[in-house]
């Protein structure tokens, strides 16, 4: 059982954790997270996101491997032992109960009393700004309302490590960026570990310390914010980073080739650390930088017409044909289709997958 008085603030390691249920398949995962982390494990619907932490949670067996927290194994443990406190993302709160009523389930299932729950449960509804609403019916409260209940129900278990599934989906669009910003307060002011799963990526890079990111049935990638977007593990998580633009290029002789850009050839030099074959250049479109083509086009640049222009909430998404293929750069500035434009790469070395 873990200890949930030790000044340990979560170390949850899993280790070859996998199994089959039904048509599913959760490939083994090996994944350490920090103690004092926020860790968002992020992949699209349906990829096995939930199934991972019902393992952790203990609400479903792996068909092998072990889950450790703070050194103890934790695989067949009940759940009220593992000291974990789980915000499901339909909150499961007590309806017809008050939210007083709700927070002070955890420790009354524990048997435990006394002045020490009394203070975790001001230092609760205080944090949570609970106060106004302990007496209120939960059926009678708002989403965000709902959501901070939930939230302190699982800080009452007095948790080593939090999850938090798809926290933030249920609310009005308007309100997520905000409770995503109070979330990430919250834990940096408790240093509790905490999951956050999610299949929006802003969502995710607005809170995360690292990203876990997982396809079907599998963890691609886990890694600092930074190194997801500009050094994704393969063209799964490049797509599911935004990063449309993936060039088929080779490597001959230590030098990049692009068979439908010919004036590409002398943009990217020494590569001769990668053995010669087929790959794919990821570059981010936020990383080329877009301008008039001069009359005389300089060899360093690639030029283009510009095919289309889409307007996001911050800025434009501007697709422009470059011989046999296609580049995306996101900036301020619109640009009228037709016109024939410049790119700078401005990353010294794009990142190379095996194609």
């Amino acid at each position: 059982m873990v200890d949930r008085d030790s000044d340990n603030t979560g170390h949850l390691r899993l280790e070859g954790v996998g199994g089959q249920w039904g048509r599913f398949v959760l490939q083994p995962v090996d994944l350490d997270i920090r103690p004092g982390e926020y860790l968002v494990l992020l992949g699209p619907s349906g990829c096995g996101k939930t199934t991972l932490m019902d393992l952790v949670c203990g609400l479903r067996n792996p068909g092998q491997g072990r889950i450790l927290c703070d050194g103890f194994d934790i695989t067949h443990a009940d759940p009220a032992e593992r000291a974990i406190g789980y915000v499901p993302q339909d909150y499961e709160l007590f309806l017809s109960r008050t939210v007083r009523g709700n927070l002070d389930f955890s420790p009354r299932m524990r048997h435990e009393h006394g002045p020490q729950i009394a203070k975790r449960l001001e230092h609760t509804v205080d944090m949570l700004h609970l106060e106004p609403l302990l007496d209120r019916r939960v059926d009678t409260l708002s989403g965000g309302e709902r959501q901070r209940v939930a939230l302190g129900r699982a800080l009452m278990a007095a948790p080593k490590i939090l999850i938090l599934d798809e926290p933030v989906s249920a609310l009005p669009t308007s309100l997520r960026d905000g409770v995503c910003r109070e979330l990430k307060a919250l834990q940096s002011r408790l240093g509790i570990t905490t999951i956050h799963v999610s299949h929006n990526l802003d969502e995710a890079l607005s809170v995360a310390d690292r990203l876990t990111i997982m396809e079907i049935g599998c963890v691609v990638q886990t890694g600092e914010p930074d190194e997801i977007l500009h050094r994704p593990a393969d063209e799964f998580v490049a797509e599911f980073t935004r990063c449309r633009n993936l060039w088929p290029v080779e490597i001959r002789n230590g030098q990049l080739k692009m068979d439908a850009v010919k004036e590409a050839r002398s943009l990217f030099q020494d590569y001769g650390s990668h053995p010669d074959g087929h790959y794919l250049l990821v570059i981010r479109p936020e990383h080329i930088h877009l301008s008039p083509a001069p009359d005389t086009a300089r060899p360093d640049l690639l030029t283009g017409r510009v095919q289309a222009s889409v307007r996001g909430s911050h800025s434009w998404m501007i697709e422009v044909a470059i011989g046999g293929m296609l580049a995306y750069a996101c900036g301020q500035k619109n640009w009228a289709i037709g016109e024939h434009v410049q790119l700078d790469l401005r990353e010294d070395k794009p990142w190379l997958l095996p194609a």
